[in-house]
């Protein structure tokens, strides 16, 4: 696959998702390493010691456990302990292609059917930003001090597969501050849709509190 930027023209080499497992639910449910209560002594969760502090049967219970009380009982507040991505249907997958290329680090983009719909940078290597991270949400990762990116990814694969053909693509780059520059110049360019999603709601959360 080629990019093109202005007058250079980037190929970017194609690496396949193999999933190993679909629609999982309620991810943040078996985080235990906390209890409620001991969650909102941590900065990103202060503002909801109240509302904590009034739920006295929930207050002591591990947090995932806590959190998934509220939701069926219907009360939506559950939401605040999450990001914004955090309860929705996951999938777990890992990738396959050119080793050697998946043990660098660079610029992916993620394809859906010919269309682009993400770009990121990887400081680290493609295959652990892939297998460990995107393709592997782990429970703590879908709270507020998690990795909302990821889960917002992840979540966009998994309604698409199996029916449509996504996949990763990558450019191995060492300089961080390159990769970035042209992140942005693809994502300005091309206008992707989850990078737009993902940017606009993380916006309208700020704006909101």
């Amino acid at each position: 696959m080629f990019i093109q930027i202005n007058e250079e023209k980037i190929e970017f080499t194609k690496i396949e998702i193999i999933v190993l497992e679909q629609g999982i639910t309620d991810l943040y449910e078996s985080f235990d390493k906390k209890t409620l209560g001991e969650l909102t002594k941590q900065k990103k969760y202060e503002h909801l010691k109240d509302f904590v502090n009034e739920q006295k049967h929930l207050k002591d219970m591990p947090a995932g456990a806590a959190i998934k009380a509220l939701k069926k009982d219907g009360n939506h507040f559950y939401r605040q302990f999450l990001n914004n991505y955090g309860d929705l249907i996951y999938s777990r997958f890992v990738v396959s292609g050119d080793e050697n290329l998946l043990k660098q680090r660079g610029v992916y983009t993620i394809i859906a059917n010919n269309e682009l719909k993400f770009c990121g940078v990887c400081a680290r290597t493609f295959k652990e930003r892939f297998n460990q991270h995107i393709g592997n949400i782990y429970a703590k990762g879908c709270y507020r001090d998690g990795t909302s990116t990821h889960c917002h990814v992840n979540a966009k694969i998994t309604q698409l597969l199996p029916a449509s053909d996504v996949h990763f693509a990558i450019y191995p780059m060492e300089n961080e501050k390159a990769m970035n520059k042209l992140k942005n110049s693809i994502v300005k360019r091309f206008e992707p849709e989850w990078n737009l999603r993902s940017n606009r709601e993380v916006f309208e959360l700020t704006s909101s509190l």
